[in-house]
């Protein structure tokens, strides 16, 4: 290799390194769009679980306990923030019945199952397994959303046209600027989808869920 041409290597590697070390030094990372699209890969807030749980069955549903088990105990749960799964329902399927929570995670269950009546209660009680989508947005998840509302302090996005992700204005890039009515980014565009990296989030009320987010440091 030519000396010049070794010369001109190094020249780029010392900048790319300077670059990254800047980069850094003020809090920020540099990210290509395809380790964007790993991160949504990797860390997707949308998980699938299966859950076995302990149910009441009301006597009128005897002659159709799994329908009875649907209409009143997990169709409910649609939309809706379960503290068990530490997420919100978004459907379920492949509902069985057992006697107990090992029979439940079998695929090739008991075709009879025998429910549990204590006492004087009018209801029976049965194992219910089923196979649940759940949105669980933990932090260090990420997020794709468009925005739908934004003011000085505060930039609001929506996920999966649902769930609205708040981001603060200390969580928005410094090279990001307010012209007045909307949030522009470095380049001057005004920002009408982002990715964001997932801080918090709490129920709300209502069986709803407030999420906070971040666009530093993705």
């Amino acid at each position: 290799m030519a000396k010049n041409e070794r010369t001109a290597e190094e020249a780029a590697a010392k900048a790319a390194r300077k670059a990254e070390k800047a980069s850094k030094k003020a809090g920020k990372q540099v990210v290509t769009a395809k380790s964007l699209d790993d991160n949504l890969d990797e860390h997707s807030p949308i998980q699938r679980i299966t859950a076995t749980l302990y149910i009441p069955l009301s006597p009128v549903v005897n002659n159709y306990p799994i329908e009875g088990v649907c209409a009143e105990h997990f169709s409910p749960l649609y939309l809706q923030y379960y503290p068990p799964f530490d997420g919100v329902v978004l459907s379920y399927e492949n509902v069985r019945l057992s006697e107990n929570p090992e029979e439940g995670l079998r695929e090739d269950g008991p075709s009879t199952v025998l429910a549990r009546s204590i006492n004087e209660y009018g209801v029976e009680f049965v194992w219910v397994t089923a196979d649940f989508l759940v949105f669980r947005p933990a932090p260090n998840t990420y997020l794709k959303a468009e925005v739908n509302l934004q003011n000085e302090s505060i930039l609001g996005l929506l996920y999966l046209n649902y769930f609205t992700v708040s981001i603060p204005k200390e969580n928005l890039p410094e090279d990001w600027k307010w012209d007045g009515s909307q949030w522009v980014d470095a380049q001057g565009e005004v920002v009408k989808e982002a990715v964001c990296k997932v801080v918090d989030f709490e129920p709300s009320g209502e069986g709803s869920i407030s999420i906070t987010g971040t666009l530093v440091g993705l």
